[in-house]
């Protein structure tokens, strides 16, 4: 089906963008961007999802931060981290998204009103392919948090979590870089 061969494809794309930052063939193109307005046009792909599920959407976002970094690679995090707090969170529920500024560093903060994650599952969350729901009851490859990892750390940033079963989850990333307000 249709269906399928699109989640094949992710799945090969992920693979390879993997591969590729792994084995260092993806080198970080530094270019200062706003990262509230990337951080907005990520936030508005998932509008018709947010609805779809009547998910309560709160964004804080500092405006107008200038990051020097790479927004491209930057854009796979936000959207993965996106993604699984809109498809983890039941109809109804809450995903808060924020950024602001500390010290040398843009913090984003993606939080979620969703099922969470057990001590075990958060020991593994950041592993290629590892699935927390193994009913296959959500779409995925297992891929998505591996690839975000990657990217933190290639950029010198860092991405943690923070999870309660049956509670929600919370994501925050930072990315070390010279951040100003214009």
């Amino acid at each position: 089906t249709r269906q399928s061969a699109g989640r094949l494809s992710v799945l090969v794309t992920n693979i390879l963008q993997l591969n590729r930052l792994e084995n260092q063939k993806i080198r970080p193109v530094p270019i200062p961007f706003n990262l509230s307005e990337a951080l907005s046009r990520c936030i508005l792909d998932f509008d018709a999802r947010l609805e779809e599920k009547d998910i309560d959407l709160e964004v804080s976002l500092d405006q107008n931060l200038l990051l020097a970094s790479d927004e491209a690679l930057l854009d796979l995090v936000w959207n993965n981290l996106i993604s699984n707090a809109v498809k983890f969170t039941p109809a109804g529920g809450r995903v808060k998204i924020s950024l602001r500024q500390e010290r040398e560093c843009a913090v984003v903060t993606v939080a979620d009103s969703g099922c969470g994650m057990d001590a075990e599952t958060l020991r593994h969350i950041f592993d290629k392919f590892y699935q927390a729901d193994s009913s296959h009851a959500t779409q995925g490859n297992g891929l998505g948090l591996a690839l975000a990892k990657r990217v933190a750390d290639l950029l010198g940033g860092s991405i943690a979590v923070e999870s309660v079963p049956e509670t929600g989850t919370v994501f925050t990333v930072r990315i070390p870089e010279t951040v100003q307000h214009t």
